[in-house]
């Protein structure tokens, strides 16, 4: 009889162990921090304060007997502490902190990729929503706008929260004929091999990107330690007219290397409010059927070595966000 209790209690324990959801967290967690330290471009961020604070805090005894809905909304809510940025969990769409929910996220799905319309007859208006697209749109939108038919072109960059780099280099080809130098990337290769941020004489050296699709992006990460993005000059017409850009909080990634490059190169007068500050090149790594973790695999430094990440881009002009298309056509188109 002792015996068959103690078959009986041993079963137990073992079906509580199986269906711990306190054990599975842990397990969870686990995961996606191995994920996360193996592959993250620079381990040094992982030794800062900030991350151990993020990661003690996500183990914690209150945090793991969350709900499944807290515990996400509080990873998303606390990934913002972090030092780096372009760190989160990614769900299918309509599921608990799905992808329609995450920030930063703006796709086609939920809006038009990109319209145009003309203001009047000398101010054209591009509101561009997301980069998470091909080129096509862009090109056909910038084909339409024309080189010369209107004097002032507003480009609506508020709450793009970036994407690919295949129309952000139409865009910025259709703005000036000059080369774009659009900065460096630099993989966890290079920090594994040199240990700090690439200096002046380093970005020198770097080879150019020169397919830059999403699948040529890609195969550099594969191939080099760190790469140098530069557009190249044309011969192409370009527009002639006057650029304005209108930028806010949720202006990221894949915009504010342009948007840098419009106020350093003067292409463009930035107006609004300071960008995101999510520059850094991402990658999805998948966790389980249900969960995919998306994390930082190439650190970004602006061809002057400044970085975005963190930081964002201050605007020529601060007004309001909502106020700063008003604005551009009450006081700056004459």
């Amino acid at each position: 009889m002792k015996i068959i209790i103690t078959i009986i209690i041993s079963f137990l324990s073992l079906f509580v162990q199986a269906n711990d959801p306190i054990k599975e967290r842990k397990q969870l967690l686990d995961q996606i921090f191995e994920i996360l330290e193996t592959n993250i471009a620079n381990p040094a961020w992982l030794e800062e304060d900030a991350y151990v604070k993020f990661k003690n805090t996500l183990y914690s005894e209150k945090v793991l007997h969350l709900s499944e809905e807290k515990f996400i909304a509080l990873f998303k809510q606390q990934r913002h502490t972090l030092p780096f940025s372009h760190f989160d969990l990614r769900f299918p769409q309509g599921a608990p902190g799905g992808e329609a929910d995450s920030d930063q996220t703006n796709t086609a799905e939920k809006q038009e990729v990109l319209t145009w319309k003309a203001i009047d007859e000398h101010t054209a208006y591009l509101d561009v929503n997301t980069f998470v697209t091909d080129a096509a749109p862009m090109i056909k939108a910038v084909q339409e706008i024309g080189i010369d038919r209107y004097e002032n072109l507003i480009i609506d960059l508020r709450g793009n929260g970036g994407g690919s780099l295949d129309a952000p280099v139409v865009l910025g080809q259709f703005l000036t004929d000059k080369p774009m130098d659009a900065g460096v990337y630099l993989t966890r290769k290079w920090f594994e091999r040199e240990g700090r941020q690439a200096t002046h004489e380093d970005i020198a050296k770097m080879p150019f990107l020169q397919d830059m699709t999403y699948q040529g992006i890609g195969k550099m990460f594969a191939e080099e330690a760190a790469f140098r993005m530069v557009l190249p000059g044309h011969n192409r017409p370009i527009f002639k007219g006057k650029v304005y850009v209108l930028i806010d909080g949720a202006t990221g990634s894949a915009c504010e290397p342009l948007v840098d490059l419009f106020k350093k190169e003067k292409i463009g007068t930035l107006v609004g409010e300071k960008t995101f500050g999510g520059m850094l090149s991402g990658k999805t790594f998948p966790l389980n059927e249900k969960i995919k973790v998306f994390l930082p695999i190439a650190d970004f430094q602006t061809a002057t070595g400044e970085r975005i990440d963190k930081v964002g881009v201050s605007p020529d002009i601060r007004v309001l966000a909502d106020d700063a298309l008003d604005y551009v056509l009450e006081n700056l188109i004459k």
